[in-house]
């Protein structure tokens, strides 16, 4: 299989990974079933044909209406099967397939982040239902990387579970606290460090922005998982980097 033709299958089968996503995201934020039957409009509840479910390509050519009732389809739906595409593209390249079963677990945890980011997002939950499977799945990977990973989460969330203690739930709440320890699963020592860093200061920044421009006040809840979820990625892939960095500037 050519370079080009390989990128193609990979960045398609990303798309689709990513329509899954959003109906995982969306039918477990209405207490359904992810496997539930065919897709179908949320507003009139038509099944949505074939055709009218092809990843990125059936929301333009819809022109972003459902065909039955001409309600708008949200924005989330081609963005997130895009992300998923170019994500597993990347992780695909990054990892190519020397390792199969590393590649088949980043691939899995990025899905996971990217349905936990959508879902907090957008319903402020991290459904138990994508935390817990991903918790087993890191647990068991973690035991052949060695006990840092296991300490690492649940260093992670014992820490959070003290946030949420201190803060009495403002601001956190228990899914974040089973987020962290996933977390701490997958990254291990000293990758957790990094990002949690990231997390807390990227939350800072966005929160302080949105308050500056109105869109939140002073106090109010903005859902913590998206930057959990983005740091993880993120040192899941350069926070060896990001901490020698951080070491060598600090001893310097």
């Amino acid at each position: 299989m050519t370079g080009f033709l390989l990128g193609l299958v990979t960045f398609l089968f990303g798309a689709s990974i990513g329509s899954f996503l959003n109906v995982v995201v969306y039918r477990l934020n209405q207490g359904l079933s992810p496997l539930q039957g065919r897709s179908y409009c949320p507003k009139c509840r038509t099944k949505i044909a074939w055709y009218d479910n092809v990843p990125l390509l059936s929301f333009f050519l819809l022109k972003g209406k459902c065909r039955s009732c001409h309600s708008p389809i949200s924005w989330q739906y081609p963005l997130v099967e895009l992300a998923t595409a170019l994500l597993t593209f990347f992780v695909v390249n990054y990892l190519s397939f020397s390792d199969p079963l590393k590649l088949i677990y980043y691939l899995f945890i990025t899905y996971v982040l990217i349905a936990i980011f959508v879902s907090d997002l957008r319903y402020e939950t991290i459904p138990d239902k994508i935390s817990y499977p991903a918790i087993g799945a890191a647990l068991v990977y973690s035991l052949t990387l060695g006990i840092s990973y296991l300490l690492s989460g649940l260093g992670a969330g014992l820490f959070f579970l003290l946030l949420v203690l201190f803060t009495r739930g403002r601001g956190m709440g228990v899914g974040d606290i089973k987020l962290a320890g996933l977390m701490g699963l997958v990254l291990g020592w000293p990758r957790i460090i990094v990002a949690l860093y990231l997390a807390f200061l990227t939350g800072a920044v966005v929160g302080g922005i949105l308050i500056l421009i109105r869109r939140k006040r002073f106090g109010e809840h903005i859902p913590f998982g998206p930057f959990l979820a983005g740091a993880t990625w993120v040192s899941l892939f350069w926070g060896e980097q990001i901490w020698q960095i951080c070491v060598e500037k600090v001893l310097v």
